[in-house]
């Protein structure tokens, strides 16, 4: 990744502060940022055009791709690789949810794909649950090198699908990224969103929903896990079979 471009992406939004109010990029710098695949002009995109391309790239792209750019990123810190893994399940499960609300569809005129590949980046996206994200999280996914996965990665995950299967029965999602905290050593943002990944993917997903929901959470896909839930292996199997991960 440029890191020129890279710089350009991230102080259109982002300061010490958090989050900036007022977003301007240079013309010339914006250019070099668009030229480098970081940065987009606005999209105009209607709904069926949006599900065609979803369409097409959920289905050409490499389960491989997506598993092997998940678990290279638990050393190499490529959050946007992390990333595809929510986008790819969410996408599928888009595509044959006939109920699905044109909101997490998100598409509409002049639509800012720099804000959502600024997410991808930093976090390793937040809108997993939205259409639009899904089709640019994997069509850039497409056009990377992405690297095998080492066996320090594959040993991580083991340690991430062990933690869940030793949670409390009680563990809500939050007790379960303090969990985490020893064996990741990421931040708390990037820990939560990891488990977002794997929610979206349905490896963490709850077993019940008559449980009470916290009255303050930013979770998405997780919201009523308990530790009792566990994790889906049948899920890993299908992900993550290949890599002897159970």
């Amino acid at each position: 990744m440029d890191k020129k471009a890279k710089d350009i992406l991230f102080k259109t939004y982002w300061s010490a502060a958090g989050w900036k109010t007022i977003r301007n990029t240079n013309p010339e710098e914006f250019e070099y940022a668009k030229s480098m695949g970081l940065m987009f002009d606005p999209l105009s995109i209607t709904k069926p055009e949006l599900i065609s391309r979803l369409d097409n790239i959920a289905n050409s792209i490499s389960l491989k791709i997506i598993t092997d750019a998940f678990l290279s990123s638990l050393t190499n810190k490529r959050l946007d690789w992390r990333s595809g893994l929510g986008s790819y399940a969410n996408a599928r499960r888009t595509l044959t949810n006939a109920s699905t609300l044109d909101y997490y569809y998100d598409y509409g005129a002049n639509k800012d794909l720099n804000v959502l590949n600024f997410e991808r980046i930093k976090w390793g996206g937040v809108r997993h649950s939205y259409a639009l994200y899904n089709l640019l999280d994997l069509e850039l996914l497409r056009n990377e090198k992405v690297t095998c996965p080492t066996n320090d990665d594959i040993s991580i995950f083991q340690g991430i699908l062990n933690t869940i299967y030793g949670s409390a029965p009680g563990d809500t999602p939050g007790k379960l990224r303090d969990n985490l905290k020893s064996l990741l050593k990421f931040s708390k943002d990037e820990t939560h969103m990891l488990m977002e990944i794997l929610g979206s993917a349905e490896i963490i997903r709850p077993l019940r929903f008559d449980r009470k929901e916290p009255g303050k959470h930013d979770w998405t896909f997780i919201t009523l896990w308990r530790g009792e839930d566990g994790y889906d292996r049948q899920k890993v199997n299908f992900y993550f079979g290949n890599y002897g991960l159970i």
